[in-house]
């Protein structure tokens, strides 16, 4: 199906603003999460738990979001996301409870990032943009997500200073009723309906298949070092803002620090993409995986026990740059490994360990903190973790098959 120069246009633009803004359902709980604890009236050991729901239904719903791609089309899932994100923080602007809260939060919200993200927006692409545009397409729009971080990180940080949570789930809501949910009707109208032939092929790759590659080395060690990359996301998340506040008890310079950090994690999330795509093109790919392994658990030392903004700025440098590399590298490796017909299940499950750690770490994090009153023992053991994740890496340079035209996979993308 072709589509006009204006049509693609319009999707590459609808599709930033859509990553863009959905990062605001991260970002809002992970910088008023302190504020959120006074609002719900728990600690911060039990406000993690709604963390670590959230992390583990995204892990849980890649699949359901999957289907209703599947049966429904990815558009209408995008648009279903964009629907319950303005449910959900109106919601949330009325609501001081704790258990309402958790299934507000750590389930619908969850819901409405997964089908605004990764598996629609990738199914889409692949409907819209022709195989060597595919790469840079995906890259554009989840770049979106980098610009969150970018700009909308340090905004929410000042806004913190004076505006409520209630408030700013107010704002949120209503940004996606007039200005998320319009776009993606409007681009719905612009684009034309696609064939629903999606899925034959998929559907006839058995469940005893996937289960069979599942055991497989390959796939034991690609789990277990994305269960590393998704162990260090979940801390960014949820904990590093809060231990930000710990180390800098100025309102002034928690804001200056935070607000810095972040915004660094982000600039280096988008330089980082870039330069793992080159680099892949003369590097091993699992060389590469465990190097950024290996820069990720050296960066988390230097935040271990430090009052420096130098030290925070240095790990928001070095962290950001592996951000979007594992995630790459993982998805590249799995697709080269199993084959594009039983890679969208297969990285399914990855992704749902990624997720399953998550939300371990991000739980064990807040009771940690609750005992020890202080992240000490969580920074190490994510420093372990990611020295396990390099191991599990190494390990798969005994494979031949994953190492092989990982180059030109992203090449051709």
């Amino acid at each position: 199906m072709a589509f006009t120069r204006f049509q693609l246009t319009l999707t590459i633009v609808v599709g930033i603003c859509v990553t863009f803004l959905a990062s605001t359902i991260k970002s809002s709980y992970q910088i008023y999460f302190i504020p959120l604890t006074e609002h719900l009236s728990v600690s911060q050991g039990e406000l993690s738990v709604s963390g670590a729901l959230f992390g583990l239904s995204v892990g849980v719903m890649s699949p359901l979001v999957g289907w209703i791609c599947d049966r429904y089309g990815a558009l209408p899932t995008i648009f279903s996301g964009a629907v319950v994100t303005v449910v959900v923080f109106l919601l949330l602007t009325f609501t001081d409870s704790y258990l309402l809260f958790l299934p507000f939060y750590g389930v619908l919200a969850a819901y409405a990032l997964t089908a605004m993200t990764y598996v629609p927006l990738g199914m889409f692409i692949d409907q819209v943009f022709h195989q060597r545009q595919k790469g840079m397409a995906f890259a554009a729009i989840s770049n979106g997500t980098a610009i969150g971080f970018i700009l909308l990180s340090p905004i929410l940080v000042w806004l913190s200073g004076f505006i409520s949570w209630s408030t700013i789930c107010l704002i949120i809501g209503l940004i996606f009723l007039v200005g998320v949910v319009p776009m993606i009707l409007l681009l719905n109208r612009k684009l034309p309906k696609p064939s629903v032939n999606a899925g034959q092929s998929r559907n006839q790759v058995t469940l005893r298949q996937v289960m069979n590659q599942m055991k497989t080395p390959v796939f034991i060690c690609l789990a277990i070092s994305f269960a590393g990359c998704g162990a260090s996301m979940g801390f960014i998340d949820v904990h590093l803002v809060p231990l930000i506040q710990q180390q800098f008890t100025s309102i002034t310079a928690y804001q200056e620090v935070a607000a810095s950090t972040l915004s660094l994690l982000g600039i280096a999330e988008l330089c980082g993409a870039v330069i793992i795509g080159w680099l892949l093109r003369n590097v091993s790919p699992t060389t590469l995986l465990t190097i950024l392994y290996l820069i990720r658990g050296s960066s988390l030392l230097l935040i271990y026990d430090t009052h420096s903004s130098i030290a925070y700025l240095s790990f928001a440098v070095l962290f950001g740059l592996t951000y979007m590399g594992t995630v790459i590298i993982t998805s590249l490796m799995c697709l080269n490994c199993f084959g594009k017909q039983m890679k969208g299940r297969l990285f399914g499950f990855l992704f749902t360990a990624h997720q399953l750690s998550v939300f371990l770490t991000v739980s064990a994090g807040g009771i940690l903190y609750d005992v020890f009153a202080h992240y000490h023992y969580v920074v190490l053991l994510l420093v372990l973790f990611c020295g396990l994740s390099a191991f599990a890496a190494g390990l798969l340079s005994r494979t031949a098959s994953p190492t092989a035209r990982i180059g030109e996979e992203w090449e051709e993308a």
